[in-house]
């Protein structure tokens, strides 16, 4: 459905532009900072009951959190503007971020984790929306995969520190969230609300369009297929190679640097191609690369995996964002990006909890491969019977 009572959009200016996706790098660093740090944690809390599920709960709780939050934030950033609601999620963000500073026992840290997942909540929908508002339809594509190449970058960045700090200490990843006080400060100064026209309750009734539930349940599906890869991936380099956190960060690393490389890319790739064309080949790009993980005797076998995985990473965001914005009235955008996000988040949740039956009864490679066939799965299912999705399904 198309608004076409809203307000025309114009080029956003540079400076907007780069707050908004700096604010958007922090959503991906929520989660990849402290992957390094994920077996020194363990060890910390050894003694603390069921400490091996918990402390990767460390990392995917947010998950819970942006499930319950994202949609009631979606809701009243319509009333008070995204640029507020985006100002005080920063602020959720860096105190929830930062308290694993010095907080010491894991279910205060879970707190703080669950602190975190709101604002990350608030940052994802009111970032990319505003992102739509301020460019015209034609440099959506562009700003978009801009917007995804800013995750990937961010996720090099906070993985390459992140496994730095955690050689330190455990605790050491965790001051990477301080990083969100200057992009609160350049989103007070550069970011400013577009005024959307909205016919009765369009801003709430949009996002639950029928075929718009197929995207949710995509996104939900894409993220629980490859966040085995942050989750799992540490204690599986570390038992088939001995990778350290360091090593383990850099290796992680270079899949968001492909990331960043797929999203430079994005408006080449989109043009031609339908959205369905773009799922199905990032939904392949995760079974190819976690098959390789999965089977890898060595690190340099699993580093290529992982590489393979980075292109499904890569087109994800931009393709799904994409395909929601194209999909709605302007007016819901935020509405329908805040539940695309709880159900991206959902899956974070629910990956290391699906996933640990699985290691226990098989091991850490067959459950990668079980991953693997997941993502065949959905790419075939696409394939067959995509076109049902939401429209519009042509390249722009």
């Amino acid at each position: 459905m198309t608004d076409t009572t809203a307000a025309p959009v114009r080029r956003g200016p540079r400076a907007l532009l780069a707050a908004l996706l700096g604010a958007s790098t922090m959503t991906i660093m929520a989660s990849a900072t402290i992957t390094p740090a994920l077996p020194g944690m363990a060890e910390h809390f050894a003694a603390t009951p069921h400490a091996g599920v918990l402390v990767r709960l460390v990392l995917t709780l947010p998950g819970l959190a942006i499930l319950l939050s994202a949609p009631v934030i979606g809701r009243v950033s319509v009333r008070a503007g995204r640029v507020r609601v985006l100002a005080a999620c920063l602020v959720l963000y860096v105190v929830g971020g930062g308290s694993g500073l010095v907080l010491n026992s894991l279910p205060a840290l879970l707190a703080g984790r669950a602190v975190l997942g709101v604002g990350i909540a608030g940052i994802m929908a009111t970032s990319t929306a505003p992102l739509a508002d301020h460019h015209p339809p034609a440099e959506h594509g562009r700003v978009l995969g801009l917007q995804g190449a800013a995750m990937g970058f961010g996720g090099v960045v906070s993985l390459l520190l992140g496994g730095l700090l955690a050689s330190l200490s455990w605790r050491g990843p965790f001051a990477v969230y301080l990083l969100g006080v200057p992009l609160l400060v350049l989103v007070l100064r550069y970011v400013s609300d577009v005024p959307v026209a909205t016919t009765g309750r369009t801003a709430t009734t949009g996002a639950w369009q029928p075929r718009l539930l197929g995207l949710y349940a995509l996104v939900f599906l894409g993220i629980l297929v490859f966040y085995v890869v942050p989750t799992q991936a540490p204690f599986w380099l570390g038992q088939i190679g001995g990778a350290g956190p360091a090593l383990t960060g850099a290796m992680l690393a270079a899949l968001n640097l492909v990331m960043t490389v797929v999203g430079l890319s994005f408006r080449r790739l989109r043009e031609g191609r339908s959205f369905r064309v773009l799922a199905i080949s990032l939904f392949a790009a995760y079974a190819a690369g976690l098959v390789v993980l999965g089977l890898a005797g060595s690190l340099w076998v699993a580093g290529l995996g992982i590489l393979v995985v980075g292109l499904g990473v890569g087109l994800q965001n931009p393709t799904f964002n994409g395909w929601v914005v194209a999909s709605v009235a302007p007016a819901a955008r935020t509405a329908a990006l805040g539940l695309l996000t709880s159900a991206m988040f959902l899956a974070q949740f629910l990956s290391p909890l699906l996933a640990q039956p699985v290691i226990d009864a098989v091991g850490l490679g067959p459950m990668f491969l079980c991953s693997a066939a997941l993502g065949a799965f959905v790419a075939l299912l696409l394939l067959v019977a995509g076109s049902r999705l939401a429209q519009p399904d042509r390249a722009a």
